[in-house]
C-alpha cells in the first residue's frame, strides 16, 4: 500500500513540477479568452438574418442552421443559394447560431434597443476543412509534460524495485546473522 502512494506521490510531484517548468499549455489557454458576444439587431418581428460561408468567404448553400437559447434550440432552417438562414419570433438576449461545423455566440436585440455597432446579419464561418483541437500536429510543451512524468513513473518504479531488492537483501542478512547466532549458540552449549 505504502509503495502506490509513494508512486502516486511521484506521479503528481512529476506532473506539478513539469507544469511549473513548461507552463506554455497553461499560457496558451489564457492567451484564447472565451468568446466576446456579437451584437446583432433583429428585424420586425424578431427576425434575424444570418450567413453561412466557408473558410474562403463562399457561401454554404443547403446547410441546416439552428439558434439555440439556454442550450435549447428555439429555431430550425436550412440555408438558401447564397448561404442566408432567416428566423422570425426570436427575443433578444444572448444565443448560439449553430452551423454543421461551427458555433457563434450573439446577443440579439431589438431594432429600438440595439447598441450602434449592433449588425443586421451575423456572418457565420462553417468550413468542415477547418481541423480544431487543443494539442495540435505537434505540441512540444505537452509532450514534455507527458514525457516528463512518464520518465518520473519508470524512476520512481526503479526506486522502488531498488528498495524492495534491498529490503530483500537486508531480510536476508538479518536471517544469516541469526542462523550465525544460532549456530553460536549451539556451540557454546555443547563445548565444554
Amino acid at each position: 500500500m505504502t509503495s502506490n502512494c509513494s508512486l502516486l506521490r511521484g506521479a503528481v510531484a512529476a506532473t506539478l513540477i513539469a507544469t511549473l517548468v513548461f507552463p506554455a499549455p497553461l499560457a496558451m489557454a489564457a492567451a484564447n479568452p472565451a468568446p466576446t458576444l456579437k451584437d446583432v439587431r433583429l428585424d420586425e418581428g424578431g427576425q434575424l438574418t444570418t450567413r453561412i460561408v466557408d473558410g474562403q468567404g463562399q457561401p454554404v448553400a443547403g446547410a441546416e442552421v439552428s439558434v439555440r437559447y439556454r442550450q435549447q434550440a428555439v429555431a430550425h432552417t436550412v440555408t438558401d443559394e447564397n448561404g442566408y438562414a432567416k428566423f422570425s419570433g426570436l427575443r433578444s438576449g444572448p444565443h448560439t447560431i449553430v452551423s454543421p461545423a461551427s458555433e457563434k455566440d450573439v446577443r440579439l436585440w431589438t431594432s429600438d434597443t440595439a447598441p450602434p455597432n449592433a449588425s443586421s446579419v451575423s456572418v457565420v464561418v462553417s468550413d468542415l476543412s477547418v481541423l480544431r483541437g487543443q494539442f495540435g500536429g505537434f505540441n512540444l510543451p505537452m509532450i514534455t509534460v507527458v514525457g516528463g512524468t512518464i520518465a518520473a513513473l519508470v524512476v520512481a518504479l526503479d526506486a522502488q524495485n531498488d528498495a524492495d531488492n534491498a529490503n530483500a537483501a537486508a531480510k536476508n542478512a538479518l536471517q544469516q546473522i541469526a542462523d550465525l547466532q544460532e549456530q553460536l549458540d549451539e556451540h557454546q552449549h555443547t563445548s565444554p
